[in-house]
């Protein structure tokens, strides 16, 4: 009877830090057309609270130029190597448990405000806040 009385306590408290640590973990954004991943991005959490997100991986298209480093950033970002460079920013947890904050593109150099929403299936939808008028939905997949 301990046993499984321990066995249910420990699949318990495995589920409720499961859900406490959503966002944490290394995530593939997906191209939009081909669905295959172009970067890993490892999300962590902050100890002053909220999350970040940094390039860790990149799988560049055979038929572009590799680039290495963040030409178009601005400030700090500017000219930083691309593996290593924070992408997700102020990211914080809202009261629907979807992270909010500012995403970097460093093919532009500009930051945008972003939701990112949990998704079924080890997926998170990255939604891009361009203007009122304008946003733009990307994937990301657990990596594994």
């Amino acid at each position: 009877m301990k046993k499984y009385l321990f066995l249910i306590l420990i699949l318990v408290s495995s589920k409720l830090f499961a859900a406490d640590v959503w966002p944490v973990g290394k995530w593939n954004m997906l191209d939009d057309f081909t669905e295959l991943p172009e970067a890993t991005i490892q999300i962590t959490a902050l100890k002053t609270g909220g999350f970040e997100g940094k390039i860790i991986e990149v799988f560049p298209d055979p038929e572009d130029d590799p680039v290495d480093v963040c030409k178009p950033c601005e400030g700090t970002d500017k000219n930083k190597p691309i593996i290593g460079l924070v992408v997700f920013k102020q990211l914080k947890l809202n009261a629907k448990k979807e992270l909010v904050g500012k995403v970097l593109d460093p093919d532009s150099g500009k930051i945008y405000k972003c939701e990112l929403k949990p998704l079924p299936n080890n997926r998170i939808e990255l939604h891009v806040i361009v203007n009122r008028l304008i946003t733009q939905d990307r994937y990301l997949s657990l990596a594994k």
